[in-house]
């Protein structure tokens, strides 16, 4: 049985594109996106892609209210030390409430 070669992908109007947590969340709340942002973004991304639909687009975030907040708690943004600091490292990574 001979393989099936896939056409190697091309990184040809490969976009990447950072939503920053400051921008889609209420940092100063700890848990709280900001929905009409993120709304308005996706209707200005769906313009995009309607424009160039051959834009391959890859999106990423910052943590925003749901990082940044524990961070500050425990202290995580200056390093961890203490039991009091590490205890607090996995809240800074975990998965926002859906």
């Amino acid at each position: 049985m001979t393989p099936i070669e896939a056409p190697e992908p091309s990184i040809a109007n490969l976009q990447f594109l950072k939503l920053g947590g400051s921008l889609i969340t209420d940092k100063a709340r700890p848990h709280t996106s900001r929905p009409h942002v993120l709304a308005r973004l996706a209707s200005e991304i769906a313009a995009a892609r309607q424009r160039d639909a051959e834009m391959r687009l890859v999106l990423g975030n910052g943590a925003g209210s749901y990082g940044h907040v524990p961070a500050r708690r425990y202290g995580t943004r200056q390093g961890v030390r203490t039991r009091y600091e590490w205890s607090g490292l996995p809240k800074c990574g975990a998965r926002p409430p859906r």
